[in-house]
């Protein structure tokens, strides 16, 4: 899907464009005041209040600052107080390798904050019945990947954040790297899911976003870990 279809998508989908505003709320919640950088901000959606915001992505776009490849962020030691993230981390083919520039380009105390994809035992299911992007849960985190330029930006693997902050959690301790990880929350069980996401059908109305939303905060903590859809993610560079 291209750029503008998503774009199209999300001025069409009343429903999203709220499951996308709580998601939102709890970026700019778990993030500090100052400059701030968002990777993958192609249609322009993330605003936030914390400070001024430089949009990159890997392909050009009116909504965009800047078009850069998030493996060599083009930005000075110590620029950012944020590096935002929505749906980006487990497009990158050598996702440590961008780990490592986030911690170079963040001032210390500086934040990543990230929603990905969370495969829990009943996402997987939906995940491998009906969704285009592959798990696979064999992916080993390594620091001896080669990003390839000419590869496609939309190809993925969805296991990647799972296995890197809920596998592996201990990973970044024994890398050598200043940043830990601070938070990691199961979200997104029902709404999600039922709203279609970016695809063109939703069995979601908005007037039931609201109280499906918060039934989810009450259910997280208990089925959080075996339902959920979504994994976000905070990083504080030491």
């Amino acid at each position: 899907m291209l750029i503008e279809q998503y774009r199209q998508r999300w001025s069409e989908k009343h429903a999203l464009r709220a499951i996308y505003a709580d998601l939102h709320r709890r970026m700019i919640a778990a993030s500090i005041e100052g400059p701030s950088l968002e990777i993958g901000g192609g249609i322009g959606n993330f605003c936030t209040n914390k400070g001024s915001l430089v949009r990159m992505d890997v392909q050009r776009s009116h909504d965009v600052d800047l078009v850069a490849d998030a493996h060599w962020l083009p930005f000075a030691d110590g620029a950012f107080s944020n590096i935002y993230l929505f749906d980006v981390l487990h497009h990158l083919q050598c996702p440590l390798r961008f780990i490592w520039e986030a911690e170079r380009v963040l001032q210390t105390g500086g934040r990543v904050v990230m929603i990905e994809p969370g495969v829990t035992p009943f996402s997987n299911i939906i995940y491998e019945m009906g969704h285009e992007e592959p798990v696979d849960l064999s992916w080993v985190p390594g620091d001896d990947c080669v990003p390839d330029p000419g590869k496609d930006p939309y190809a993925s693997n969805q296991a990647i954040p799972t296995i890197l902050f809920q596998r592996s959690p201990h990973f970044f301790d024994n890398a050598g790297s200043s940043l830990r990880i601070v938070r990691t929350q199961w979200l997104s069980l029902f709404a999600y899911p039922l709203s279609g996401g970016f695809k063109p059908w939703s069995l979601l109305p908005l007037w039931l976003v609201s109280p499906l939303l918060r039934l989810e905060e009450v259910l997280l903590p208990v089925l959080g870990r075996l339902m959920a859809f979504r994994l976000m993610v905070v990083m504080e560079k030491q």
